[in-house]
């Protein structure tokens, strides 16, 4: 099963942050990601996390789907409760392993001072300027990272899907009030 293996892989990139000296303790552990290696294993994942967890959100994502999973029963690792997972489909042409790929942390703080703390390490930032979702990433290997980003995913797809409401409810009362105005 896909969570059978999530305290170990949980562990193993504590310790790598704590060899790196990189202090998360405070920090909300908002989700895990779990990479498919293949459209068709995505597809065939999706039915398995059902079975833990509800979809709450699926959109693509950089060329790819990406499934945000809110757990049934969230996960507990050493203090920390983590609500959410999230699949994610490879890019076109990715090789890769169906397992899991990483772990992220809701900083509290800017992603400048954040890092700042930190300046020996190889910090990603090709994300830091995404639009719905900024994030800073740290890769260990080929197949497994840490990102960091500023809200919990469950609150971005929240309001996301308020905000989606909020534009339809306004489009229907100008289509009514276009309507009565017409009668």
């Amino acid at each position: 099963m896909i969570l059978d293996h999530t305290e170990q892989f949980i562990d193993r990139t504590m310790t790598r942050l704590g060899e790196l000296g990189i202090e998360v303790t405070g920090f909300d552990m908002d989700h895990i990601g779990y990479q498919a290696s293949s459209d068709k294993d995505y597809d065939e994942l999706c039915s398995e996390f059902n079975t833990f967890a509800k979809r709450v959100s699926e959109e693509i994502v950089g060329g790819r789907r990406v499934g945000i999973y809110e757990l049934h029963e969230p996960l507990k690792f050493e203090g920390y409760i983590i609500p959410a997972i999230e699949l994610v489909a490879p890019k076109a042409g990715q090789q890769c392993h169906s397992s899991l790929e990483h772990v992220e942390f809701v900083i509290k703080e800017t992603f400048e001072s954040f890092m700042s703390k930190y300046p020996n390490v190889a910090w990603d930032v090709s994300s830091i300027d995404q639009k719905d979702f900024p994030m800073i990433k740290l890769r260990f290997d080929e197949n497994t990272q840490v990102k960091f980003h500023i809200k919990p995913v469950l609150s971005i797809v929240a309001s996301k899907r308020l905000n989606s409401r909020v534009g339809v409810g306004v489009v229907r009362e100008k289509y009514v009030i276009s309507k009565k105005i017409k009668s």
